[in-house]
């Protein structure tokens, strides 16, 4: 469940979050939208691929955490075991939503299990300052909606792009888990290296003009880190 509410400091002058990375506060997740212009940095961690979705979207990216369902092997004891935290990530409880002047705003989830609950001896992290003003964290959670939303807006045309070129690819993936079980990830995609370095050089450039050919590298190279990922998994 959800419950939305464009936050402001009145209504909201004693809320607290959790920011911390723990199964408590939702991370108990297999993936997360990943947007192009992080997979530079989320390569080197996580393997990118794409999931079919309902709509003309057709198709989005996520960074893949886990093997399975409810399965995020990046989390420890000690909380987030990387480097980076994918935005969408980042995000949460916050979403962008709309005021009453069709504006964009920031909103929060009243419902998610990041909200601090005072009753329950739980602490967390302000959002106002004691005079009103935003404390440092939510500073920081505005310049990161901010970044979120620009780039989420490009997306549809990386997806178009890649669906016109017929570059995505369905892929399976056998794993021998812990014990000598085999188990198979499937349902996924990937942009079909060979096809994309085989394109016209006309069509590369115009990739590259338009800042679609570096993500597309970077999401096969992030393959990668499935060989990690299922270390992971044999370790857990």
């Amino acid at each position: 469940m959800t419950r939305h509410a464009l936050l402001d400091n009145v209504t909201h002058r004693l809320l607290r979050v959790h920011t911390d990375r723990a199964a408590a506060y939702g991370d108990a997740r297999q993936s997360c939208l990943a947007l192009p212009a992080e997979f530079r940095q989320l390569q080197a961690h996580f393997p990118i691929v794409f999931q079919h979705v309902d709509g003309d979207a057709g198709f989005q990216p996520i960074a893949l955490f886990g093997l399975e369902e409810g399965q995020n092997l990046f989390l420890s004891e000690r909380g987030w075991d990387a480097p980076v935290v994918p935005m969408a990530l980042q995000r949460e409880p916050f979403l962008i939503g709309r005021g009453d002047d069709d504006s964009l705003k920031l909103h929060i989830d009243l419902d998610s299990p990041r909200i601090v609950r005072p009753e329950q001896g739980e602490v967390g992290t302000a959002l106002f300052m004691p005079h009103g003003g935003f404390s440092d964290y939510l500073d920081h959670v505005v310049q990161l909606m901010e970044h979120l939303h620009a780039h989420a807006q490009q997306l549809p045309a990386f997806i178009e792009v890649l669906a016109r070129l017929q570059l995505l690819e369905p892929f399976v993936l056998d794993i021998e888990l812990p014990g000598g079980e085999q188990g198979r990830l499937t349902g996924l995609f990937t942009i079909n290296e060979e096809r994309l370095t085989g394109l016209p050089g006309a069509v590369l450039e115009g990739l590259a003009r338009e800042g679609h050919l570096l993500p597309m590298f970077m999401q096969i190279a992030s393959l990668a880190q499935f060989t990690g990922l299922v270390e992971r998994a044999n370790r857990s």
